[in-house]
């Protein structure tokens, strides 16, 4: 934890210069709710979970919600958010985006929030990802659209964003249909960062017990 706070106060000039360029948070979260609509969400898994943020929000609908972090330092925040926030049945574990130390076709949902940017290759963590989505199960996804702000590349962005074409076509290539796309508008009068979610679903849908 004293690790993650060391990193945080390091970014913390950028990551505020970062949140000021695109929608608040509540304002992605509130299209995130939206677009997983209303149903139960059943077992749940956040790729990448960091602070712990998108399993306090999905925890309440879901049967099973798990983080996966590579970092220690991170599951201990997310671990001390989530107590504090009084989440309750979450699961944390360790693991490898690329290599997820988990069973193929175990959730229902798969959500990989603001992660994809941070990796030098996501398609594969696309493609990883969507292994452990079940039958007729979804990947939901939440990063930046194209932009211009290199600056971000000294809080470890590996790229500047990602076009709806270049989802789409990993989701196509994991066996995936991408039927939502949704932009989040950066705040009017600048030149921010529009932040886009897509939900692709598994085309396999034959349920198994």
């Amino acid at each position: 934890a004293a690790a993650a706070r060391e990193y945080f106060e390091q970014i913390a000039p950028i990551w505020d210069e970062e949140r000021s360029l695109h929608a608040a948070a509540d304002t992605v979260e509130a299209v995130i709710l939206e677009t997983v609509g209303d149903r139960p969400l059943g077992r749940v898994l956040d790729v990448g979970t960091g602070t712990g943020r998108i399993l306090a929000l999905l925890a309440d609908r879901s049967e099973r919600a798990v983080g996966l972090d590579s970092s220690h330092s991170m599951l201990s925040v997310a671990r001390a958010n989530l107590e504090r926030a009084g989440v309750a049945d979450w699961e944390l574990r360790q693991g490898d985006v690329h290599s997820p130390p988990l069973d193929a076709a175990s959730f229902d949902l798969v959500v990989i929030h603001q992660v994809l940017h941070y990796l030098d290759d996501p398609a594969r963590a696309i493609a990883e990802s969507a292994k452990l989505v079940a039958s007729g199960g979804r990947l939901l996804v939440v990063d930046f659209a194209p932009h211009r702000h290199d600056f971000l590349r000294a809080a470890a962005h590996r790229r500047l964003g990602f076009t709806h074409e270049q989802l789409t076509d990993w989701f196509d290539q994991a066996g995936f249909d991408c039927s939502t796309i949704t932009d989040v508008a950066p705040p009017a009068g600048q030149d921010g960062l529009t932040v886009t979610v897509w939900l692709a679903t598994n085309r396999n849908t034959t349920r198994t017990a």
